[in-house]
């Protein structure tokens, strides 16, 4: 087994439990939101109230998984194995070359449809359409992660729950 810096086990475990509420809370949002996408805007028009919560719901559980996950996961993983990387072009190739996401530039497209809708929702409907339907198109890679990442800390036998 490899070694593990035990003073951010605690930290990373709170971070996990956190990550694994919001991937089964996305996943739930997908599985209810399947019959509506890919949206359209005759899918927009006719909305009522339930959908518009249940699209407001999937955007911010989209949004939360992947700050947790680039925010708090990925740097966890490096404090954990007590290694010294502190950008985020750096942390990003030290989780790439960990087998947790194909390549940085899939991080970086995830990261770039979280901040399509995130900070300033967009204000046309075509706009809207098209980030919730890229959302919608990448958010199994976003959930493939999660699950990547619970198969590289398993080597250090930590017990961490599914999705």
């Amino acid at each position: 087994m490899s070694f593990i810096n035990e003073k951010y086990l605690a930290l990373f475990i709170a971070n996990w439990s956190e990550a694994i509420r919001t991937a089964k809370r996305l996943k739930s949002s997908l599985e209810r939101l399947s019959t509506n996408f890919p949206l359209n805007e005759q899918t927009l028009v006719n909305a009522d109230e339930d959908l518009f919560d249940k699209l407001d719901a999937f955007r911010v559980r989209f949004s939360d998984l992947q700050d947790c996950i680039g925010n708090k996961l990925f740097r966890g993983i490096i404090k954990l194995e007590d290694e010294n990387v502190f950008t985020m072009p750096d942390i990003l190739n030290a989780i790439e070359k960990r087998d947790i996401f194909d390549n940085i530039q899939q991080w970086k497209t995830i990261r770039e449809v979280r901040n399509s809708f995130s900070h300033d929702y967009p204000e046309t409907e075509g706009e809207k359409i098209e980030a919730l339907n890229l959302a919608y198109q990448t958010a199994p890679q976003l959930l493939l992660v999660v699950n990547n990442i619970q198969k590289y800390v398993k080597k250090y036998q930590i017990n961490l729950e599914k999705i």
